[in-house]
Formats: structure tokens, sequence, C-alpha cells
């Protein structure tokens, strides 16, 4: 049975699946790209028919990579009350047009069709999402991400950029979200064996809130001596991100990868100008 304070489970970052698929025999740099592009063309549609074909392309990828989708629905129930309240948020600020039908009044907020089209995109937005940031920690490995981005990044070592530096703050920001969760699903049992509500049913943000806000100064505590920790050790072993490193995985650039990338470029910029293409 699980309880409200175990958060190791429920933490989807590091839950790579590895595979033989077809996408998971992509480079891990053409992986990420193409999610990235992907991203970026479902931020930009304005309109729910370019965030449902969105959809469509990224429950391609579930279906190339042989993905689960319990994972993603279970992230999407945890954050469906935050993402309501920003819908709400949307609805008493969002400005209608001039000369708009009002459909009805709640609290003197005028609702028209456009607010509610407007909510209801920033909610489909957040779900398509949701399932597109699952799909890039399935089937991307936390090591795969790290040394993608460290030779995507690579020429920019010309022009002096830190990319070392760069990314093993990325790897060990990626390495540490766990870990987080794990000091959070301590510190939650602790304070349930000493008497603290941590099994009450229902569906009450306040209440959570008060269960979550004790946790907020041991974790900042704790956090800091692992990251302390972990600077002394790699200062003892004398680590210079600045010199050259090698990497397990060995990328190898292929001609499918190149046709994974445009694919994907050509699919947000569909995802975008829906409505203007179509």
């Amino acid at each position: 049975m699980s309880s409200r304070y175990e958060f190791m489970g429920k933490t989807s970052m590091g839950q790579f699946i590895p595979g033989e698929t077809w996408f998971h025999a992509r480079d891990a740099r053409a992986r990420l790209i193409s999610v990235l592009v992907l991203f970026i063309g479902v931020l930009l549609t304005r309109l729910p028919l370019g965030l449902a074909f969105g959809l469509i392309c990224v429950l391609g990828i579930y279906w190339l990579a042989n993905l689960p989708l319990a994972p993603s629905l279970e992230g999407i129930r945890r954050s469906l009350p935050f993402i309501l309240i920003l819908a709400v948020l949307q609805i008493i600020f969002y400005t209608p047009g001039l000369n708009e039908p009002i459909l009805f009044t709640i609290i003197g907020i005028e609702v028209t069709i456009s607010v509610l089209v407007s909510a209801f995109m920033l909610v489909f937005r957040f779900v398509v999402l949701i399932f597109l940031i699952n799909a890039l920690i399935l089937s991307i490995s936390t090591a795969q991400i790290t040394a993608a981005l460290f030779h995507l990044l690579k020429p920019f070592e010309r022009f002096g950029f830190p990319v070392n530096d760069l990314t093993m703050v990325i790897q060990i920001t990626l390495r540490y979200l766990p870990l987080i969760a794990q000091i959070a699903e301590k510190i939650a049992k602790a304070q349930a064996s000493r008497g603290g509500d941590w099994e009450q049913k229902g569906f009450n943000p306040i209440r959570q809130a008060k269960r979550v806000l004790p946790l907020i100064v041991p974790i900042i505590i704790n956090s800091l001596k692992r990251a302390e920790t972990m600077a002394t050790a790699m200062e003892s072993r004398g680590f210079n991100a600045s010199e050259k490193r090698s990497s397990y995985y060995s990328l190898q650039f292929k001609f499918v990868d190149g046709l994974l990338i445009i694919g994907s470029t050509l699919l947000s910029t569909a995802i975008a100008l829906y409505g203007r293409l179509f």
C-alpha cells in the first residue's frame, strides 16, 4: 500500500527504461534535439488542434520507444491541482476582446468563449508537455543526456564557453533530484513515526501544504551537507572539470539520426503553424 510520504516511487527523474527499439538505437544527440524541437512547437502553437496534433506526435515517441503511458498519466494526475489553479488564474486575469459576448459572470469576472479557450489551452498544453518531458526522461538516461549536451556544446569552447563545467553542473543536478526525493521520504517517514499525519485520504490543498512545509528546512540542510561532502571529495581527489574528459557512451551520428531531426523539425513547424498550414 502506497503512503503519502513515499516520494521515491513517484519521482520520474532517473526512471530510464532501456530498450532495443528504433528510437533507443538513435544517437542521444538526435533524440535530445528531436524532443527539444517538439517542445518548442508545442509552446508556440496557439490553437487546440495544434496541441492535439502535437499530442499525437508525442504519443508517436511512446510508440517508437515502446514506453508505458502509466508514469506520464500519474504525473499528470499529481500535477492536475497545480494546473487547474493556473487555469483559474488565467480566467481571472485574461482580458477578453472588445464587443465579445459574455457567457456568464462569476464574482464580477466576465467569462467569454475566448477566456474558456485560453484556460483550456493552458491545461492542454501542460498535459502535452508533461507527456513529452516524461518521454525524454524514460527514453534517454541522465548519462546520455549529459554526454549529448557535452558534444552539442563542444564547439562553443572556442569562444571560451565553460562546456565541461556546465555539463558537470547539469549531471550533478539530474543525479541529485532522486536523492532529494529520497531525503524527503526519509524525513516524512520519521515525522510519521512520531505521529505526523501523512495517511489522511482526500484532497485538501491547505492540509497538504501544511504537511510539506515542515520538510523544506530539513531538505535544504541535508542537501547543503551532501553538496559540501561531494565538493570536498571531488577537491581531495584533484577533480578539475576543465580537463579533457572521456565518456562512457561513444556517440556515432548516422544518416537516420539526421532524418529523425529533420522529421521532428517539420512536425514541430506544423504544430506551431497549425491553422495556417491546414
